[in-house]
């Protein structure tokens, strides 16, 4: 008996590691079933990239090519864009900038070399409360990190794009 509820104990346990893992990677079940979706939406920041669902999407300046800096604790607060199968663009965005980089076991999206992430603070009231946030940055449609924009009628974007790749 005693073994059986040890057996029992520890599948429990292993279940909610999976599940915990799949929330900290964010799209969890959504990307085992369908490949991630990159499109564009405009906001006072300019034209951004977001998901499928219009979560906005952000770069990781601290991330560089070979090695991704957001790891553990910090993909609580970031999720990364996970994806089943090529990604897929909309929008104004470009497939030919969407790829893929293995991160951990989860398959993320890149735009441009950059690995994208969401915020799990913005809200349907803040959609881009990541902006700047300890290296996060909003993510162009050609690629490039955007800056706070200096008033609502424009957005300045980095020069060069692609922050060390």
């Amino acid at each position: 008996m005693n073994k059986l509820k040890l057996l029992l104990l520890t599948l429990a346990s292993a279940a909610l590691i999976v599940a915990g893992t799949a929330t900290a990677f964010g799209q969890g079940a959504h990307a085992a079933g369908a490949p991630a979706v990159v499109k564009t939406k405009h906001t006072s920041l300019g034209t951004i990239l977001v998901n499928g669902s219009g979560q906005t999407l952000y770069l990781d300046v601290a991330d560089k090519k070979g090695h991704l800096a957001c790891n553990g604790g910090c993909l609580s607060a970031w999720p990364a864009l996970a994806t089943s199968g090529a990604p897929k663009a909309e929008g104004g965005a470009k497939a030919s900038m969407l790829g893929t980089v293995k991160h951990g076991s989860v398959t993320q999206v890149t735009y441009d070399g950059h690995p994208l992430y969401t915020f799990a603070s913005d809200s349907s009231s803040n959609p881009t409360s990541g902006e700047g946030v300890n290296g996060f940055y909003v993510v162009s449609p050609g690629g490039s990190k955007i800056t706070h924009a200096t008033n609502t009628t424009s957005s300045s974007s980095s020069s060069g794009g692609s922050a060390g790749w």
